[in-house]
């Protein structure tokens, strides 16, 4: 049986081969280290395979978006460790608050704006140290985790994770987290956990800590099985990609900015499945500010429906036909079908998740209406966020201390309206600005924070 560090060889030797490259053409390779199994495990076994004259960094990302003594803490073991073997490591900082001020811009989810902050600080690094390559820790858990998250979504892509996308490499895809934890044991390394890793708030968590148990423990041979379909999904992905692009040449597809338009009439009289592929090619270009279920993008797909709706929104994205044009650009701050969030940034009457509210300052409040029920918030501002819940949410209580967003909603027993309940948080550089929970608009108690 091969080894660890010549599985992570041989890991590395197939990342490289997308480039048509090999060992004896590298100067400097990176390593991204979180401090987590993955990429210690990582970093130990490159620093033992890697012939002397390829030079090994390493780049560390505090996002500073759990505690102190966990974020930063995590960061210091990197860098110690990092000491002890010799590796040179640079430790990036992100301020308090970033991650989650650019999620309410952007509409995104915490991790989905901690990632993308992440990879430009990756970008930083491999431009300022020369590094030809960035090897990413993600594991065969990882890819197993992806492709059961894409079928639960509906996606058309249940590739998972390339095993190299441009100068970014992972040779740890192939190799599963037991494998990890007992390379590290055998060898008496430490590591950091992720306390957020045993939360359930996201679905990747979910996936972990009950299903695949769940398949782990009644259907042997699950793994295998989804390594199959992905293979196939992703020669499928391929060819279907290839005959989009062409296609789309054929319909006069033109991007301006943050605008697709093309062809209407020669979309529709193309197959459905390479209508979506265009489409998924189109919001990727136009900039949607969440993941757009497939759902919607396979109604858009009908000739009739599109034209019932003429105009409809998701993920910041207008989907329109216009004078026998396909238009879709970066207009709307409306939500997706998992989540809501608009910026009411004045006084007025606004729409998210199926609901028409009004806001308005009265006497020092503001003054948030529903149908018939209505909300005074002391202290509210605007501009605020409307939205629904997102992971690791916190809000302050009459003591000063805060209590968890999600574990307030369960004490209340929402049940399948957890996502529902809105919450109200000030537009502000603070992270913990979160003034209400609207629970009364469905029948549950409200949470407002006093001034």
């Amino acid at each position: 049986m091969k080894s660890f560090e010549g599985k992570v060889s041989d890991g590395l030797k197939a990342a490289l081969a997308f480039s048509c490259l090999d060992f004896a053409d590298l100067k400097a390779l990176g390593v991204a280290v979180s401090g987590g199994a993955d990429s210690v495990s990582l970093l130990c076994s490159l620093k033992n395979i890697l012939p002397e004259k390829i030079a090994l960094k390493a780049v560390t990302v505090n996002h500073n978006i759990r505690p102190e003594s966990e974020t930063s803490g995590d960061a210091d073991y990197v860098e110690s460790l990092c000491k002890t073997l010799g590796v040179p490591c640079v430790r990036y900082e992100i301020p308090r608050g970033l991650v989650e001020q650019n999620s309410l811009q952007e509409n995104k989810g915490i991790e989905d704006s901690a990632r993308k902050l992440r990879y430009e600080k990756f970008s930083d690094f491999m431009k300022a140290e020369n590094i030809d390559f960035l090897c990413l820790a993600h594991n065969k858990n990882d890819q197993e985790e992806t492709v059961l998250m894409r079928i639960l979504s509906g996606s058309t892509d249940l590739s998972g994770i390339p095993l190299a996308r441009g100068r970014f490499l992972r040779p740890l895809l192939n190799i599963s987290r037991s494998e990890i934890e007992d390379y590290l044991k055998e060898r008496n390394i430490s590591f950091r956990t992720d306390s957020t890793n045993l939360e359930n708030e996201m679905t990747r968590n979910r996936i972990r800590n009950i299903l695949v148990p769940v398949l782990d423990k009644n259907f042997a041979g699950w793994k295998t099985a989804l390594e199959n379909l992905s293979d196939k999904s992703f020669y499928d992905s391929q060819m279907l990609e290839n005959l989009a692009a062409d296609a789309a040449k054929k319909i006069n597809f033109v991007y301006s900015g943050q605008s697709v338009t093309f062809d209407a009439e020669g979309f529709f009289s193309l197959h459905r499945a390479i209508k979506t592929r265009i489409l998924m090619m189109s919001v990727k270009k136009a900039g949607a500010a969440q993941r757009i279920p497939q759902a919607f993008l396979w109604r858009w797909t009908d000739l009739e429906y599109a034209e019932s709706k003429k105009t409809e929104c998701c993920a910041g994205l207008s989907f329109s036909l216009r004078n026998g044009k396909f238009n879709i650009e970066k207009k709307c701050r409306v939500a997706t079908e998992e989540g809501f969030s608009a910026i009411i940034e004045e006084s007025g009457t606004f729409y998210a998740s199926g609901l028409s509210f009004s806001a308005a300052e009265e006497n020092g409040y503001m003054v948030i209406s529903c149908g018939c029920k209505k909300i005074s918030i002391p202290g509210l501002r605007f501009p605020f966020v409307f939205r629904s819940r997102q992971s690791g949410d916190e809000i302050k209580t009459a003591g000063g201390t805060f209590r968890s967003v999600s574990k307030i909603l369960d004490g209340w027993k929402v049940l399948h309206m957890k996502d529902k309940v809105p919450v109200i948080q000030q537009m502000t550089e603070c992270s913990q600005n979160i003034k209400c929970i609207w629970g009364s608009l469905y029948g549950f108690s409200d949470w407002i924070v006093a001034g």
